[in-house]
């Protein structure tokens, strides 16, 4: 399977995310693409996407949605918060920030101490994955095999192919 680009998070507010993809610049297709998928999200919005940038603007609802729905949905890019996390040690950016740059530092520092505390063997999405694990069998031995005992099962199962994908990422920038 092919890498997937990565998307670097440039900016993170209140119902707005900014990314750019170097790998893609000037790929017309790849961002039209890009617009037509992340539009489809009940999280999003709207999309704005430029090429020459290689820039996307997404304007969302609810933050907690949109990162599953990245982690579910997204095999268009990988995301990584790298340059955010580094602004935010720096101390820059941090006041005045709202609730989406503060949930973003929180979720890179509480996907960080996972890794430090598993010495690199586990991460934010691992525990995800877990939880979902638990709490369908929790609904499935409640009786609630339909609805709420499938959908979890079906999100871990996803959890798992995303892991797939990361996995193979990895391996290929640790052999490139």
């Amino acid at each position: 399977m092919a890498e997937l680009p990565t998307a670097h998070v440039r900016h993170f507010a209140t119902g707005r995310l900014s990314v750019k993809i170097p790998q893609k610049r000037h790929d017309q297709v790849y961002f039209a693409r890009v617009a037509r998928t992340v539009s489809a999200w009940d999280s999003v919005d709207r999309v704005e996407v430029n090429p020459l940038t290689a820039s996307v603007l997404v304007f969302f609802k609810d933050l907690v949605v949109l990162m599953a729905e990245n982690a579910l949905k997204n095999d268009l890019f990988s995301v990584s918060f790298d340059e955010l996390e580094t602004v935010a040690e720096a101390g820059f950016g941090v006041a005045g920030q709202g609730f989406g740059g503060q949930a973003s530092q929180a979720v890179t520092a509480a996907n960080a101490a996972v890794r430090r505390l598993s010495f690199g063997a586990a991460d934010l999405r691992s525990g995800v994955f877990l939880a979902l694990l638990a709490a369908g069998t929790y609904e499935l031995l409640r009786g609630n095999i339909t609805a709420p005992a499938v959908t979890l099962f079906w999100y871990a199962g996803e959890m798992i192919r995303l892991r797939e994908h990361v996995d193979t990422a990895r391996s290929g920038e640790a052999a490139g």
